[in-house]
């Protein structure tokens, strides 16, 4: 099955690339729904996301509820065309391809979607469900972050621009 979410970020398109390719980002629009530490004998998340080996890691819903081990290939991070695509598997989803992807809109802000293929044997449709939940979820936490995001660049731009004049 497949999950397609999208929306309007309130922040330029270059900022909202930068920001999807942190882990940081994940963790922030994630929380509380699911928590993310280090898998056992793993790495914590690096800085950035990139593509190369899995990055394991133990989820938790509700910081409470272990969900088990997930793991994520980044298969492609394509800043050309400003697309992700994760390969992502753990023991009750067999398959959760994600491909994130952002596009300016012409107007300052960003388009950025969510599409997410799933396979969870006899699970999928319940996975469907929580994923286009949690998804809706996500996207309205990143709107958030990246209205935060703006600010603080045109805050910084507007400091900088004074700081011009003034000299």
């Amino acid at each position: 099955m497949k999950v397609y979410v999208e929306s309007i970020l309130p922040c330029g398109h270059e900022l909202a690339w930068a920001e999807v390719q942190k882990s940081a980002l994940l963790e922030e629009v994630a929380w509380p729904i699911v928590t993310f530490l280090a898998a056992a004998g793993g790495e914590p998340f690096p800085e950035r996301w990139e593509q190369g080996p899995p990055v394991r890691c133990r989820c938790y819903l509700f910081g409470l509820i272990p969900l088990g081990t997930h793991s994520l290939v980044f298969d492609r991070i394509d800043p050309a065309a400003h697309k992700i695509d994760t390969l992502e598997t753990d023991w009750l989803v067999r398959v959760w391809n994600h491909r994130i992807s952002t596009q300016p809109t012409g107007d300052g802000q960003t388009h950025y979607s969510d599409a997410v293929e799933i396979h969870a044997g006899l699970l999928t449709f319940g996975v469907w469900l929580f994923a286009n939940a949690f998804y809706r979820y996500r996207q309205r936490r990143w709107r958030k972050v990246a209205q935060r995001l703006e600010a603080e660049h045109l805050e910084t731009e507007a400091g900088f621009l004074v700081g011009a004049v003034v000299k």
